[in-house]
């Protein structure tokens, strides 16, 4: 039987999103390995912290993303198995976010009390708000709209969406 083109054009798309989402996880890694390489790591700390929890996010949304393509495939996939996984692995999300302002006062300490230019600090916040993002994307309420059928829905019902990966955790009680 012959999949809808709605249906093949979805899992292509989900096959897009894992495959950026990875890509995005390696390029973090080598920026984050470079900057090590190039400064001094305990000006780095809070930095690394937003790479690191960022990238462990973008992860999540990989996996999520294969694992959602593949159940669409109609391959054996144990669906609440990983959901299971997908709860605990947000519980990790939330108490690194909790932590970050005290890895940020971690840094301040590490410094002398004062903060440098080579700590990155600008670039440093973004990283572990982008984070932030990232587990509300995934986790909460959808960020990303870059197809026409999600912005059609932005301009019509003038609010966001539900996570995709939300929608199940909730339809999926354990």
């Amino acid at each position: 039987m012959a999949q809808s083109y709605p249906r093949k054009r979805l899992i292509k798309r989900l096959s897009w999103y894992a495959k950026v989402e990875g890509m995005n996880v390696v390029m973090f890694l080598g920026i984050l390995l470079y900057l090590h390489i190039q400064f001094i790591s305990l000006h780095l700390v809070f930095l690394s912290y937003g790479l690191i929890l960022m990238c462990f996010i973008l992860a999540q949304g990989t996996w999520y993303w294969r694992k959602k393509r593949m159940v669409l495939e109609g391959k054996s996939v144990s669906h609440l198995d990983i959901l299971k996984k997908f709860r605990m692995l947000k519980r990790f999300n939330i108490y690194g976010m909790i932590f970050m302002p005290f890895v940020l006062i971690l840094q301040w300490f590490i410094s002398g009390q004062h903060f440098v230019p080579e700590q990155f600090l600008g670039w440093a916040i973004f990283a572990n708000i982008f984070a932030v993002l990232e587990h509300i994307n995934y986790y909460h309420t959808q960020l990303m709209y870059d197809n026409r059928h999600d912005i059609n829905f932005l301009l019509k019902n003038r609010s966001l969406k539900k996570a995709s990966l939300f929608k199940d955790l909730r339809e999926n009680k354990f």
